[in-house]
């Protein structure tokens, strides 16, 4: 057996490399394991991997012990998580203690220095998050490196946001950079901004740390959908977008807003993998950022600005885009569809080569969607729950005639005879029931395919009206023919 001072050095040289290191000579030393587990991070580090698990169990609920007995699985706060140690049965209770006791103390040494960098990295963090906001990916290239392609971005409010800031970071910061993946954190004006860079298939581990830290903090929060960098900025409107939709039941709203209700958790992957594959197939990737671009955006100039080119290229481009798709993109459908198509995550080749057979159908096809995916009791089930909250038939018209203007406010009130002032009001109260950000693209696509869906056809002649241009309510009256001229 080792003496007490190699076993001292040993853990000394560990710590000097990583936590890791420092945690795997632990559980070597005690011939056991060693799991360094955090509130909100779960198990941080764990040797060997498979003791995750019980480490979690143990930091959360200390096992307890008898009068004269002793337990082999210990707990011992370091550095604001918890150690846990499982010493092998030739191990004494001395080697153990000694083990735990250096270990904590090494842990809080690291602790203190990661401390006292944080001002610095804080800068860094506000600084790279500024320049992705303005579009500068090649300065934010400049200060951190190799950057992944993708960018999931969050933005939350709470009662304490520093103290969720501080506790996310250290959740976070175990996970250095790799292939360009960085997590970074600001704090501006009382709201908390996440920008997580990955790959395109996401592990989903940053979004179950946030989900935790949350609940934990009585955070409330918007997540956009992953973007590529240069739509960073249309991502943090999203999200923020997003934010006035999430409730204490659900902390995190997504970008439609429309959390369980979204039509993406109706259809089965598998399905809508391979519908979004075979629907898109014709565009290559600057094509598919292009369409994405303009669709999330709505609006040929922000999409000029992103890409860096004029609006007449990008005009060009979207009649390129048509003609592939044998479809115009001046339909509310198509481009309802094309979104949740873009929207899509991208399939595992696993899923794609058990995927079954897509639907072969035009975008500007007439047919609901969700039918077309799922089977028809789902997908009319869907659409009744989602629209439920419009008991009012004319608030339901208002709604489809407005959809089918893609959300343009004037055109719409003329095509249902109404002023816009009343259709803005009647808006206001839509967005309210429904508890839905109707400023969203994806929002409205989805309330489009459920109208659809529906085969809601009543028009604005629907609407019952007095003196003209104001609703009145009630049932709407049946003309009566002008008497015959005598």
């Amino acid at each position: 057996m080792d003496s007490d001072a190699v076993v001292i050095r040993r853990l000394i040289a560990a710590a000097a490399r990583s936590g890791a290191q420092l945690i795997a000579e632990a559980a070597h030393t005690i011939n056991g394991w060693a799991v360094l587990a955090d509130p909100i991070a779960g198990a941080i580090y764990s040797t060997p991997p498979d003791a995750a698990e019980d480490g979690i169990r143990a930091a959360a609920a200390p096992p307890a012990t008898d009068a004269g007995e002793t337990t082999p699985v210990t707990v011992h706060p370091a550095a604001g998580a918890a150690l846990v140690l499982c010493p092998g049965t030739d191990t004494s209770s001395r080697r153990a203690d000694l083990v735990a006791t250096a270990t904590t103390g090494l842990l809080d040494v690291r602790a203190r220095r990661t401390l006292d960098l944080r001002p610095a990295e804080i800068r860094l963090h506000t600084a790279a998050v500024r320049l992705l906001l303005r579009g500068e990916t090649t300065l934010a290239h400049t200060i951190l490196g190799t950057l992944a392609p993708t960018a999931t971005v969050y933005r939350l409010t709470g009662p304490d946001p520093q103290r969720a800031h501080h506790a996310l970071r250290r959740a976070l910061q175990p996970t250095a950079p790799d292939n360009g993946e960085h997590t970074l954190l600001t704090l501006q004006g009382g709201e908390l901004t996440v920008i997580a860079l990955h790959p395109a298939a996401d592990n989903g581990r940053v979004l179950r740390l946030i989900a935790r830290a949350a609940e934990r903090h009585h955070l409330l929060g918007g997540v956009a959908d992953p973007c590529a960098l240069d739509m960073i900025t249309t991502a943090w409107d999203e999200a923020g977008q997003a934010q006035t939709a999430a409730t204490p039941g659900h902390r995190l709203a997504p970008v439609t807003g429309l959390g369980d209700r979204a039509l993406l958790r109706l259809i089965p992957p598998d399905r809508l993998t391979a519908w979004a594959r075979t629907l898109l197939h014709p565009l290559d990737t600057t094509a598919r950022r292009l369409l994405n671009i303009w669709l999330r955006t709505a609006s040929i100039g922000t999409t000029a600005h992103i890409l860096g080119v004029s609006r007449a290229t990008v005009r060009t481009r979207l009649r390129t885009t048509a003609h592939l798709l044998h479809t115009p993109l001046d339909s509310a459908t198509t481009r309802a569809q094309l979104l949740l198509a873009l929207r899509t995550p991208t399939p595992t080749p696993d899923a794609a080569a058990t995927a079954d057979p897509p639907p072969t159908r035009d975008p500007s096809s007439r047919a609901p969607l969700p039918v077309a995916l799922t089977d028809e009791p789902t997908a009319h089930r869907w659409a009744t729950t989602l629209l439920a909250p419009l008991d009012a038939p004319p608030l339901r018209i208002a709604l489809r005639v407005w959809l089918q203007h893609l959300g343009h406010t004037a055109p719409a009130a003329d095509a249902l005879g109404l002023h816009r002032t009343t259709l803005n009001r009647w808006l206001e109260e839509i967005t309210e029931r429904l508890a839905a950000d109707l400023t969203s693209p994806a929002t409205r696509a989805e309330l489009h395919l459920a109208c659809l869906t529906l085969d809601e056809h009543s028009g604005p002649g629907g609407l019952p009206r007095r003196g003209g241009r104001t609703f009145t309510g009630g049932a709407p009256a049946e003309r009566t023919p002008p008497p015959p001229e005598k």
